[in-house]
């Protein structure tokens, strides 16, 4: 059962290895089971940063979390499966067509019943502030194909 928003420290800051659970839909992988850039629909980043890409924190959670209902909007997603990658895996310097460099990285945005909660989030790469910014179409879909190669099942 995932730990509530009073169960964790969420001053716990993130470390390389720390693993990032998401779950994937049956319809993004192929026949080997494994995630297809170009079916990674899931993925998607909108003005604000809470519906940034969603995943769970490994030090506050375990991979069927993922596929819990208090983690899950209540909706059943059994028949999905759950992949990781690292923080350390996360893509950094993904360029715009316009000549900005994006950086990605983890913040942790805890729900009541799901306390392990998080968003990949994203900034311009010179921003130490790490200031959030929606990134453009196609480092979007760099980062899609990026993620794709990086995630493992958990």
């Amino acid at each position: 059962m995932p730990l509530g928003i009073h169960e964790i420290d969420t001053t716990v800051p993130f470390t390389p290895p720390e693993r990032l659970y998401r779950r994937i839909s049956p319809l993004e992988l192929d026949e080997l089971g494994e995630i297809t850039p170009d079916q990674f629909e899931s993925i998607s980043f909108k003005k604000e940063q809470e519906s940034a890409p969603s995943v769970l924190r490994e030090r506050f959670s375990v991979p069927a979390d993922a596929l819990h209902r208090d983690c899950a909007d209540g909706k059943d997603f059994s028949s999905w499966r759950v992949f990781a990658i690292t923080v350390g895996q996360l893509p950094t310097a993904v360029t715009s067509m316009d000549g900005r460099v994006f950086d990605f990285f983890p913040v942790h945005i805890p729900l009541q019943v799901c306390g392990a909660h998080s968003v990949i989030s994203s900034c311009l790469a010179s921003d130490t502030a790490r200031k959030y910014i929606c990134p453009p179409r196609n480092v979007r879909n760099d980062l899609r194909t990026k993620l794709a190669i990086g995630f493992r099942p958990a």
